[in-house]
């Protein structure tokens, strides 16, 4: 990326730091080193200039970023929070803030301190949701949070699928099929494989409601003729780049072989998994496991 284009898109996101971004080397490096996956040495430059204008929201951003890339989650934390203090209408600040305290609340444990970071992290996450509410990932975050926190921290199944119903409103797919982890996780597997049902009526051959009806089947073994079915239709259509691929499909008619008693069905759908996907370890070691 050239200077004069960081500059630009910098300026666009943080317009009050527009001409430290472009009037700093030290920060278009860092950046540069950043986005090359060079990120120790990144966090080196970002610090110095931090130590230098602590009040840099470009710098701490990227600070916390990188915090949050070498797993140093309090530190990211931190480093965020003041970030997002002094942009506290940029969400993208703020949610990776959000980001960054839930992290740290999950590597704390049943702690005290875990439920503060978890409480901040919802905040944070909430506040980004208003200041941009058509951003999916941030409502998916909250789903998250809200799904497996306890009742004491803040979870709360009600409201993970009000965030639900406003991502489906958005994005029917992603929220059906959201919907469904989640009616999954508190064990409603009929509920939850209906509700891709329902969808796959008015959207028929719809890859991710079809593969997610597979999914549930190979985990519970419920309805093991529909699972099948789905798959094997799911092998029929092209998934995209985002999408679990052709190997997952193979993998999981392999885990519903397994649940009907299938044992040389199951190692032929394993087989044909890695022939798609050589480095697929758990279609290997479903394998061995059939041995």
């Amino acid at each position: 990326m050239s200077r004069l284009r960081l500059a630009f898109l910098l300026a666009l996101i943080f317009p009050s730091f527009a001409a430290f971004a472009a009037d700093s080397p030290a920060l278009t490096s860092a950046i540069a080193l950043f986005d090359a996956k060079r990120v120790p040495e990144a966090r080196d430059l970002f610090a110095a200039i931090v130590a230098k204008q602590p009040k840099n929201v470009s710098a701490l951003w990227y600070l916390g970023r990188c915090d949050l890339k070498l797993q140093h989650r309090e530190a990211a934390a931190t480093t965020l929070a003041k970030a997002a203090e002094l942009a506290p209408d940029n969400a993208l600040i703020v949610a990776d803030y959000g980001t960054a305290s839930l992290l740290r609340a999950t590597e704390l444990g049943t702690t005290f301190g875990a439920i503060g970071f978890a409480r901040r992290g919802r905040n944070a996450l909430e506040q980004a949701v208003k200041l941009s509410p058509d951003t999916i990932a941030y409502r998916e975050g909250l789903v998250q949070f809200y799904t497996r926190a306890p009742g004491f921290a803040g979870g709360s199944f009600e409201k993970a699928y009000a965030h639900i119903a406003e991502i489906t409103k958005r994005d029917p797919i992603r929220g059906t099929v959201l919907r469904a982890n989640v009616l999954c996780s508190e064990k409603r597997y009929d509920e939850a494989l209906a509700a891709c049902e329902t969808f796959l009526r008015d959207h028929p051959d719809t890859y991710l409601a079809l593969y997610t009806i597979g999914r549930i089947v190979s985990e519970t073994g419920r309805d093991i003729a529909k699972g099948e079915a789905a798959l094997r239709r799911c092998l029929e259509i092209p998934a995209r780049p985002e999408e679990p691929d052709h190997a997952g499909a193979r993998y999981r008619l392999g885990l519903i072989a397994e649940k009907d008693n299938r044992p040389a069905d199951a190692r032929r759908e394993y087989q044909a998994a890695l022939a798609l996907e050589p480095s697929l370890d758990k279609a290997t070691e479903a394998l061995a496991r059939l041995k």
